[in-house]
């Protein structure tokens, strides 16, 4: 019978879930009479088969069951079944099991038939798409948002598995949880679980809640339902792998007890569902109206996108929230924004926007989900801190689960703000318009053609690069802005010169810029008409064929591979060469002039010393080697010779003359030079004076307590000691026990050099990703194209402790080194960490496309 009215049921439910244009009786009548709606997701990671499995038991026993328990069910909640969310992980995993499969059976929980690199937890990319949520990075990802809306469901489930030893876990969830989490989503967790409890109590069965599983960060299947609406319900099984297990105890556990598990927990939590129906979905109605009222969550905060900055980012940010539902608006006119919170310069009592800018209001719909989005820095509630302080220093881990910073204004680099609720006229924004493309004609066609331009802000103009070269154009890029045609193109924007190419050339240039989606803009002359550079001179640089080569297998990390396989290929459209860290040095590295490492985990360092002779002659020749991370960190080691970027552990007795370094790199073309003391036309009197009294380095900035500068400096290291070894022993203990708070992702502020082309399409500062215990020291000779902020300035979002606040003060993020013709480019994090942070995915990006010309150089005529 709900299967006949479905389409009225869903009506009703949307109803419930805007109930801006609906009357009180209308919502009471809705909540009296139509059935809740459950939707049951499973195995989002392929490996974690026996939610899958459970799907198919699940799916039979509603469809063919008879008894009352059934079908009076089935009157109060419609059910629907996401039986497997990750298919390419799943067929995955199951070829490699099928592949290890023996006659005799093994009940060793840690035998190969677990599987093998890449296993089964990602899809095709490698994914973890139950971080995907907010972001949609992925196409599965972007399908179910619409699926799951247009049902509207008041629970949502998500199935997955944990460590073979383990036994069960599932809700409520422990603390730290989001501030901007549904109040009612956790007040119903505890009816879900008691019951779901009971129907394990009554089958002896093992279980736990609230232990590990926290709900901060937003972006899992359950929270993500959870900030729709639903009560989210998280079942963690232990995994077998389709086989059975010897545990601890002696017990045999099999993989059909798995799946029963699984079954047993949808059963339970979608009767509890429907007992308690009216009071659900009272309580959903009751906060969605909540959400558009003057009392709502965000108490009257509203998020403003000024356009113009990065049309790219700008656009799929926008796209990301329509495509989740989330109401946005244009003003019809400029306005004045109190209260205003930015990115990157702190708060303000007011600021102007310009008509056009885009405005989120939190009062909408899903202002749960608007506010724990787009909110730039949610903060651990008090308990929350100090239990997570406790854990750190008592047994030195952290109960962090996953990120803790997210905001996608600074991952996305757009200028985003925050103020109180606007009184401006707005219409509702259903889509931006497509950005044009293609070949911008001369004014008139009788000109000649010179060249083709494009704008180097745009992400897509590396896209732009690489799909020309393939097509066998020759690019260049500027090193300074320049103008064209009465438009201002900044520095690294790209030229195609027509005598430099092909007769077809026209063709080709307009095939790239229809792929990239950018305007190619022709020029008519050479001649700059302002002070810039022209366009054939020596302030461009031509590119070279990126040929990439990408390091594979173990013990390379998966998600980071993936995420670096997915921009290299979905995204910029290059070929690329996965090469088996297993028989790296099997392979002749001259056929390729970008070499990619991502994280690893295992045993790197071995793989790169017994093939670092090979390594650093193929950099000597011209080859650019990119590594992030745990990479980056192996690629420092002093015996490898690669680089002389240091792990801070590493050089902890020169923090002071690196401090020097960084000070004089940090205020370099700052200070206006000081000619009447240049040319000696100041009386002795007048030199210039330092802290100490002595003649101050002229090239040196202002100095300040920390540590000295200029001669002061050169005069202390003259004296210097060496180190004791109890003071070397001190400095080590201090940087180890301050490793300990090391961030569990989040957002810092990073300061950029413009003159380095690796940062081509930034602003003078960004945030960028951060995670982890590696962190970087450079100086000149080695160019720093980001580096992080000092202390007082260096956190954006997210929980970093003072430990590792100190310690993550003025390191360098990004680094450019030459070696011979080639280059070692460093990033101390990933920079396209789950494709999250589109602002540093530009600089792997200009990496990988940019480097072999402007950062290497290749044979002439290559």
């Amino acid at each position: 019978e709900n299967l006949a009215r479905l389409d009225a049921i869903r009506a009703d439910i949307q109803k419930l879930a805007d109930p801006r244009e609906v009357v009180a009786p209308e919502l009471e009548r809705i909540v009296k009479s139509t059935p809740a709606i459950a939707w049951l997701g499973f195995s989002i990671h392929g490996d974690e088969m026996s939610g899958s499995d459970a799907s198919m038991a699940v799916a039979h026993h509603f469809a063919a069951g008879t008894s009352a328990d059934v079908t009076d069910l089935l009157k109060d909640v419609v059910v629907v079944i996401d039986p497997c969310l990750n298919p390419d992980g799943r067929e995955r995993i199951l070829s490699q099991l099928e592949q290890g499969a023996g006659y005799v059976q093994n009940l060793d929980p840690d035998s190969m038939n677990k599987g093998r690199w890449p296993y089964g937890r990602g899809n095709h990319y490698l994914f973890d798409m139950n971080r995907d949520w907010i972001f949609g990075t992925q196409p599965e990802t972007r399908a179910r948002w619409s699926a799951i809306q247009s049902f509207h469901p008041q629970l949502l489930v998500d199935a997955h598995e944990m460590g073979a030893l383990d036994s069960f876990l599932f809700y409520p969830a422990t603390d730290p949880i989001n501030p901007y989490f549904p109040a009612a989503s956790r007040k119903w967790w505890q009816k879900f679980g008691d019951e779901q409890g009971a129907a394990f109590d009554r089958n002896g069965w093992s279980y736990y809640t609230r232990e590990w599983a926290d709900s901060w960060y937003i972006g899992y299947s359950d929270s993500w339902g959870t900030f729709n609406g639903a009560v989210g319900i998280l079942y963690e099984q232990a995994r077998f792998m389709g086989q059975s297990v010897r545990r601890e105890s002696g017990e045999i556990a099999t993989y059909r007890e798995a799946v029963e598990r699984q079954a047993v927990s949808s059963l339970a939590n979608v009767t509890t569902l429907a007992k308690n129906r009216r009071e659900i979905l009272k309580d959903y109605a009751e906060a969605r109206r909540r959400n558009v009222s003057a009392d709502g969550p965000g108490n009257g905060r509203d998020f403003v996108l000024v356009p113009g900055r990065n049309a790219d980012r700008e656009q799929r940010l926008v796209e990301m929230l329509l495509g989740q539902s989330i109401e946005v608006y244009r003003a019809d006119a400029a306005f004045t924004g109190q209260n205003v919170e930015t990115t990157l310069e702190g708060k303000q009592d007011e600021r102007e926007f310009p008509k056009g800018s885009l405005v989120i209001p939190s009062r909408q719909p899903l202002a749960s989900l608007v506010l724990a989005t787009l909110a730039f820095d949610q903060r651990y509630d008090s308990g929350s801190l100090n239990r997570e302080r406790k854990e750190l220093e008592r047994k030195r881990r952290s109960k962090s689960y996953d990120v803790t910073g997210w905001s996608p204004a600074h991952g996305f680099d757009v200028d985003g703000y925050w103020c109180d609720a606007l009184d401006v006229s707005m219409k509702r924004v259903q889509s931006l318009d497509p950005r044009a493309n293609g070949v911008v004609p001369l004014a008139r066609a009788e000109d000649p053609v010179y060249g083709w331009v494009v704008d180097g802000s745009l992400d897509a103009s590396v896209v732009f690069a690489a799909r020309a070269m393939e097509l066998g154009v020759k690019v260049q890029i500027s090193d300074e802005p320049f103008s064209a045609m009465g438009r201002q193109f900044p520095r690294w924007s790209l030229l195609v010169r027509r005598h430099e190419n092909d007769a077809d050339v026209a063709e080709r240039v307009a095939q790239a810029a229809r792929a990239a989606r950018v305007e190619a803009i022709a020029t008519s002359s050479a001649r700059s008409r302002d002070e810039g550079p022209d366009l054939g001179g020596q302030h461009f640089d031509l590119l070279a064929r990126p040929r990439v080569a990408l390091l594979s297998n173990a013990p390379v990390g998966t998600d980071s591979f993936g995420h670096t396989w997915h921009l290299i290929d979905a995204e910029i459209g290059l070929p690329c060469t996965l090469i088996d860290a297993q028989s790296f040095g099997s392979y002749d590295l001259r056929r390729y002039n970008v070499l990619i490492v991502p994280e690893a985990w295992g045993d790197l360092d071995s793989i790169l010393k017994a093939n670092g002779d090979t390594l650093r002659t193929w950099i000597k020749g011209g080859g650019t080697l990119i590594a992030s991370g745990s990479a980056a960190a192996t690629v420092c080691n002093k015996e490898l010779g690669l680089s002389s970027v240091r792990l801070r552990q590493d050089a902890l007795d020169d923090l002071e003359s690196l401090a020097v370094s960084v000070r004089r790199e940090r205020e370099a073309g700052k200070t206006p030079v000081d000619e009447a003391a240049l040319w000696g036309d100041k009386p002795a009197t007048d030199k210039p004076a330092t802290d100490n009294g002595a003649p101050k380095d002229a090239s040196a900035p202002p100095t300040d307590a920390a540590a000295p500068s200029g001669d002061a400096a050169a005069k202390k290291d003259d004296s210097k000691k060496p180190a004791t070894p109890a003071a070397e022993s001190d400095a080590k203990r201090r940087d180890r026990y301050a490793r300990t708070f090391s961030p569990h992702g989040v957002i810092v502020r990073g300061e950029v050099n413009p003159d380095i082309w690796l940062t081509a399409g930034c602003r003078d500062e960004i945030g960028v990703f951060f995670d982890g215990s590696s962190v970087f020291v450079s100086e000149l000779p080695v160019r720093t194209a980001i580096r992080l902020a000092a202390a007082d300035r260096v956190r954006l979002s997210g929980l970093l402790w003072p430990e590792a606040r100190e310690r993550l003060a003025d390191s360098a993020y990004a680094t450019v080194e030459s070696s011979g013709a080639g280059q070692v480019i460093l990033f101390a994090t990933p920079p396209d960490f789950r494709a999250w942070f589109p602002a540093t995915t530009r600089l792997l990006a200009n990496a990988i496309v940019y480097g072999p010309g402007v950062g290497a150089n290749q044979p002439l005529g290559w």
